[in-house]
């Protein structure tokens, strides 16, 4: 049946069998599809290895949305389902800040015309943390001073909506990368993401045609040429091992970040010989948001999964003197770790935070920035970027003086948590009751606050930073003056770049394919039946065999829903792979012929042989394919079965047992009719 689907899908052809698989997820928009866009060979690759594809993700999209298209009924029965969501959501008991949060600037314009501003202004200080920089007036007295850098730009117009607080300006995922390459380093231009090449702004790329984007350089060129900083770039190995070994001999304390959705391919091997044996460490896992809640107790399977990873690659368990999960983005379990930080190391010396690229660091030194472990005169002084080394420079980080504990201190910061947890507890209520009402996982979402104890303690006028114009006429970014007597006996906390971890194949990727690879939501498991002798691809980025063991056993894969996937027998994979490499159905990476002549080849990992618990519905482990994401595998109690991994050059395969979310099953959605794929399945328990 199956086969008649492909074939349907690709001759746009409808018929009963077709129609079998289309009662599948109410919310496919049909007037949107679109049958994948081939080149005439890419068709003709397809068309040879057709009858080999037992199924493809992306055919199976474009049959179910064919199906609605030429079904009144169904059309009927998604729009009847879309009212009922919207009414169950309205009965959710209404709370000021989590509508704020969840309707973003809307609520703020009805509550202007219902008068109920007062009622808002009240808990305006608590929301999560990507919505705590404030609008303000465009005065002259509070218009920060570093954020005028965007006026460099030529076709830059001020807007008196723009967040005169931002730094950096507002990226916006939803917006394509363009296909202008950056005149300084050759990146495509992109606003979708701050972390990645040739970004800019969003209020200076929307808009723009192309030759206004062709004569202007990114974000990082620009600070490079008019300031001489580097924002977020990596260095090569050899710096790194150098840069880091300077902290040996210091009495410091090391933050380590690691990516939950990307580990242990995001620690640097060897690393606990780097630092030292006696190096006192509190691991950080950020991106915790992002996984979905497979049980009430997941956050503590995580934790020591973590923990027995980072043991693993070489740090005393003694050494390691606490385990945060937190979200840089959203804020959540940033003041536990800031507690904890006072807690347990107050100011005894520096912190120094330290990981691979692309685990947020920037993201989390700029949390701790806005909080109370930076000192208040520094807060609004210190520049929001990463410096770096760059050729011909000293090594620079960029760092902040840490705020000395005092009792007192940590009297009042306790007594703000406390009330401000009574919040917290109402929102978390709403939160779980609109999650169970909706199914939407932005709802259940993990959302903190970051807030400051000590703001009246601020005196701008008495702060210890030099400024250097360097021939702009614009305001200049500060750096820190280290000889004022404000700063001269205080420890600082660093940002220290990142660097790619040899497993990882984030370098590999363009900027497109990185932004398609990096998962923007809470995962969502994808659900597969195998049986010996079929194997699944992940775009291109990995493959998993099943070589032997029971009849079926179902697999979870856990990565971006934008990477296709695709199952096919073992024995024509490689023909697979080679035909369709660079089309729609694999994706990554792209059709450029230049690019696929140069990626790199598949390679497999010794044969992994598992075997079932005795618990039912349990993933016995998880096979990572680097960076793409993991395959979390259930086997019946006692039954064995040999697995076979492939990824470009055989990097980032590990297997990770026991599972890092060892209910998934539990989310799983029902099975697809006559496929091997169920539907995608729940981001979280609704109970």
């Amino acid at each position: 049946m199956f086969r008649n689907a492909l074939r349907s899908a690709t001759h746009v052809r409808f018929n009963r069998s077709l129609f079998a698989g289309t009662r599948r997820c109410c919310t496919v928009d049909a007037k949107k599809f679109e049958p994948p866009k081939l080149d005439r060979s890419a068709e003709d690759r397809f068309e040879e290895v057709r009858e080999k594809v037992l199924y493809s993700s992306v055919v199976e999209a474009g049959t179910l949305r064919l199906g609605y298209q030429r079904n009144k009924i169904v059309e009927s029965k998604m729009a009847k389902a879309k009212r009922a969501a919207f009414a169950a959501q309205a009965k959710a008991e209404p709370f000021p800040v989590a509508l704020k949060h969840l309707y973003g600037e809307s609520l703020e314009e009805n509550a202007v015309e219902g008068g109920g501003m007062e009622e808002l202004d009240g808990v305006r200080d608590y929301l999560p943390y990507e919505r705590l920089v404030r609008r303000v007036e465009r005065t002259e007295e509070n218009v920060p001073t570093g954020g005028e850098w965007m006026t460099d730009y030529e076709f830059y117009e001020e807007d008196e909506g723009d967040d005169r607080s931002s730094f950096y300006g507002t990226p916006d995922p939803s917006e394509p990368v363009s296909s202008v390459a950056c005149g300084g380093c050759g990146a495509f231009m992109q606003c979708a993401e701050p972390s990645i090449p040739g970004y800019l702004p969003s209020q200076l790329f929307k808009g723009k045609h192309k030759k206004q984007l062709q004569s202007t350089i990114c974000q990082r060129c620009h600070f490079l040429k008019n300031y001489n900083t580097a924002i977020n770039v990596t260095v090569s190995p050899e710096d790194y091992v150098q840069m880091i070994s300077s902290i040996r001999d210091k009495r410091a304390l090391v933050l380590l970040m690691v990516d939950l959705l990307d580990f242990p391919c995001s620690i640097w091997p060897g690393l606990s010989d780097i630092l030292g044996p006696k190096r006192s460490i509190i691991v950080v896992g950020n991106k915790v948001d992002l996984l979905p809640r497979d049980s009430p107790g997941y956050l503590d399977t995580i934790r020591d999964t973590l923990t027995r990873a980072i043991v693993s690659s070489g740090f005393e368990r003694n050494n390691i003197r606490h385990v945060a999960l937190v979200s840089a983005a959203t804020g959540f379990g940033v003041e536990e770790l800031i507690t904890k930080l006072h807690n347990v190391w107050g100011s005894r010396g520096d912190v120094y935070l330290v990981g691979c690229t692309n685990v947020g660091k920037s993201t989390l030194f700029n949390a701790l920035l806005a909080s109370d472990l930076c000192k208040v005169q520094a807060t609004d002084l210190v520049q929001r970027a990463t410096a770096c080394p760059w050729p011909g420079t000293t090594l620079r980080m960029l760092k902040f003086p840490i705020l000395r504990p005092s009792d007192y201190r940590l009297f009042l910061r306790t007594k703000r948590l406390q009330s401000e947890r009574v919040k917290q507890i109402e929102e978390e209520k709403l939160r779980k009751q609109q999650a169970r009402q909706t199914g939407s996982t932005k709802f259940a979402t993990l959302i903190g606050h970051i807030g400051q104890t000590f703001l009246k303690e601020k005196d701008p006028t008495k702060e210890g930073f030099s400024v250097s114009q360097r021939g702009t006429a614009q305001s200049p970014i500060l750096t820190l003056n280290e000889k004022s007597d404000t700063y001269a006996n205080s420890k600082w906390c660093y940002d220290t770049p990142g660097v790619i971890q040899p497993d990882q194949i984030t370098n590999l990727l363009t900027t497109d394919e990185l932004l398609q690879t990096l998962p923007k939501q809470m995962i969502r498991p994808r659900a597969y039946l195998l049986k010996p002798g079929l194997s699944l691809f992940l775009a291109g980025l990995g493959r998993l065999d099943y070589l032997e063991g029971p009849p079926s056993t179902r697999i979870l894969l856990y990565s971006s829903p934008s990477l296709p996937t695709l199952i096919c027998e073992t024995t024509a994979a490689t023909q697979i792979y080679a035909n369709l490499l660079g089309t729609e159905f694999l994706q990554i990476p792209g059709p450029d012929p230049n690019r696929l002549s140069r990626w790199p080849a598949l390679k497999p990992s010794p044969d992994i042989l598992l075997t079932g618990v005795q618990e039912k519905h349990i993933s016995v482990a998880d096979i990572l394919l680097s960076s793409g994401g993991w395959i979390a595998v259930n086997l019946p109690p006692g039954e064995e079965a040999a697995f076979r991994a492939w990824t470009p050059e055989a990097r980032g395969i590990y297997v990770r047992q026991p599972a890092l979310l060892p209910h998934g099953m539990s989310l799983r959605g029902k099975r697809i009719r006559g496929t091997l794929a169920y539907r995608i399945g729940d981001g979280f328990v609704k109970r």
